[in-house]
């Protein structure tokens, strides 16, 4: 008869699969949260470099139109940047989300590691006294062999 610490082992497997699963996906979230970041620290360095680039040309541009696209153009970048940090609070969200995933698949991992390490003791206490019986019992059967 296979003892239950053997028998909770392709249950163990699954659950550290999933575990790692889940850390896999937590990672690659945490990757694209890292990207959306940069993303968005790129776009307000381009803000502040058009704003630095409009000032010093301001003199040398006449025309309204000029300063139309100027504008329009700081317009979109804005909103680039607006859209960037909704992306961002999601992103941080989701990420939240997984780590709540993998914590909680972490736990059950731990839980089950801890089931079959209590089924090992006892499988070994049952073991020992099993031994203990038939070591208590040798010198009692010598002496009725000898009688």
């Amino acid at each position: 008869m296979m003892k239950k610490s053997q028998r909770l082992r392709p249950v163990r497997d699954l659950k550290q699969q999933q575990e790692r699963q889940e850390a896999r996906k937590l990672a690659d979230m945490q990757q694209q949260l890292i990207q959306a970041r940069r993303q968005h620290e790129e776009l307000q360095g381009y803000l502040r470099e058009y704003f630095t680039a409009i000032s010093t040309t301001r003199q040398q541009v006449k025309q309204a139109s000029q300063l139309g696209l100027y504008q329009s153009f700081i317009t979109r970048l804005q909103d680039a940047i607006q859209h960037q940090g909704q992306l961002i609070r999601q992103r941080e969200q989701v990420v939240q989300a997984q780590t709540r995933k993998w914590l909680e698949a972490s736990s059950r991992l731990k839980s089950l590691d801890d089931l079959i390490a209590r089924a090992r003791q006892q499988e070994e206490l049952a073991a020992d006294k099993r031994e203990q019986k038939i070591q208590d019992d040798r010198p009692h059967r010598s002496s009725q062999g000898f009688e």
